[in-house]
């Protein structure tokens, strides 16, 4: 019995240890696994403006690339396809039949001007008989065969055509797929460029306002020593302060990481100085709505979903199938088409009143920040002449001026807020609707 357990712990470490081994050798085979990493080609520009940054994303775009080989792949399928069920070609296998019995051996016979006397021709008998019957069952199998065989041909060509029509569909759904991406590229470039200048300008502007708080905490310092301040007014200076600069740090830690994703996005060298030059077309005027109707004929959504019932009437007209149940199936498909049809109609429809009523919430916006940075300049000329007169002081009016500043850039953010929405309205002109 101790011998039994001493071989068992024996045979145990011996399999532990192999599987050790198998286990360190498959994981040093993973860590040694190739992996495809490719160095990336940046170009290095001191400065960028939007239609620049427009052509590069479009041109650089991994998806529309993709896009493309989808299409090709599809394409080569199809001529495959069409390729194959060309080259299918069913066995032929024509009628014959044998003389089996001695009537149609003397009749076959004398049919070729051989007259023959059974008394005296022996041979006619049960062997070749015999032989002639098996023949003929033989024929009459390989007929039956063929006949099947031609069946089960003409189906899988039936099945290859159909599979050919759907990649034609396929092929007509990924070049919409390709223009709905190249418009959804240029809005999302658009957004990312626009959220990059205003933060560069709400960064430029928050620079300023740190310059006017340094000079609230050394005014509050210097009323303190001559007992115009409490210790609570230089504290709640200084907290002032404080709180702007971690705001200031998040903004431009944030605003690198934007410019460090569109740089990567068009393809050039990343650099904290680029130059972001300003949109010269910055449109802000009203959108012209367009009725639903229009905008959902041209949307490429729609004219995916009208392929696919088209598809599904097609498939239903023309594919081969045995039995009621398939026709059953193809006639569902037809009714799933049509059905996700009035859902995509339905969901673009709410799409386009929240695209108009957002574009013109915006632009409602940017005319209240307009006004506002209208009365702000008006107010400014007042404490200019507040100023000039000796009722107010320098440090009161550069507070005043920075209020100004604040209002423009406040406007300056909602131009540009209603500037891509304005776009967003546009793409749906053209069929994307999102």
């Amino acid at each position: 019995m101790k011998k039994t357990m001493a071989g068992l712990c024996a045979a145990l470490l011996m399999l532990s240890g192999v599987q050790t081994a198998a286990l360190a050798d498959g994981a040093n085979e993973e860590l040694d696994r190739q992996v495809y990493v490719s160095a990336n080609d940046l170009d290095f520009v001191s400065s960028i403006d939007l239609p620049a940054v427009l052509k590069r994303a479009l041109e650089d775009s991994d998806n529309l690339m993709l896009l493309q080989l989808k299409y090709a792949a599809l394409n080569a399928k199809e001529n495959d396809l069409k390729q194959q069920s060309d080259s299918l070609h069913g066995s032929l296998v024509t009628g014959a039949h044998l003389p089996d019995t001695p009537e149609e051996m003397i009749a076959a016979m004398n049919a070729q001007g051989v007259q023959l006397k059974p008394e005296e021709n022996l041979w006619i008998g049960p062997m070749t008989t015999v032989t002639n019957k098996a023949v003929n069952q033989l024929i009459q199998g390989m007929g039956a065969m063929s006949v099947g065989i031609n069946q089960m041909i003409h189906q899988q060509r039936e099945q290859m055509k159909s599979a050919a029509h759907q990649l034609q569909t396929d092929q007509r759904n990924t070049r919409l797929q390709q223009e709905e991406a190249r418009e959804g590229i240029r809005l999302q470039t658009i957004a990312q460029y626009v959220q990059l200048l205003g933060m560069k300008k709400q960064i430029a502007f928050m620079q300023e306002y740190q310059t006017l708080l340094e000079q609230e905490l050394r005014k509050a310092t210097l009323f303190k020593e001559e007992g115009l301040a409490s210790s609570e007014d230089v504290l709640a200076a200084e907290r002032a302060l404080a709180k702007h600069k971690d705001e200031l740090t998040i903004l431009n830690q944030n605003y690198r990481l934007a410019l460090l994703q569109l740089s990567f996005d068009i393809g050039i060298a990343y650099d904290p100085n680029l130059e972001l030059k300003e949109i010269e077309d910055l449109s802000t005027a009203p959108i012209v709505e367009v009725d639903t109707e229009t905008l959902l004929r041209h949307s490429f959504q729609m004219k995916m979903s009208a392929n696919n019932i088209d598809e599904a009437a097609w498939q239903s007209d023309n594919s081969v199938t045995q039995n009621v149940y398939g026709e059953g199936g193809l006639a569902v498909n037809y009714a799933i088409a049509g059905t996700k049809n009035k859902q995509t109609q339905l969901e673009l429809s709410k799409k386009i009143q929240a695209t108009y009523t957002e574009a013109k919430n915006a632009y409602q916006s940017y005319l209240k920040e307009e006004r506002n940075a209208e009365e702000a300049k008006a107010d400014l000329s007042r404490m200019k002449f507040r100023y000039e007169v000796g009722v107010i002081s320098r440090h009161d009016l550069r507070k005043f001026e920075l209020k100004v500043r604040q209002s423009e850039a406040s406007l300056e953010a909602a131009k540009l807020k209603y500037y891509v929405l304005r776009e967003k309205a546009i793409a749906m002109e053209k069929g994307f609707i999102q």
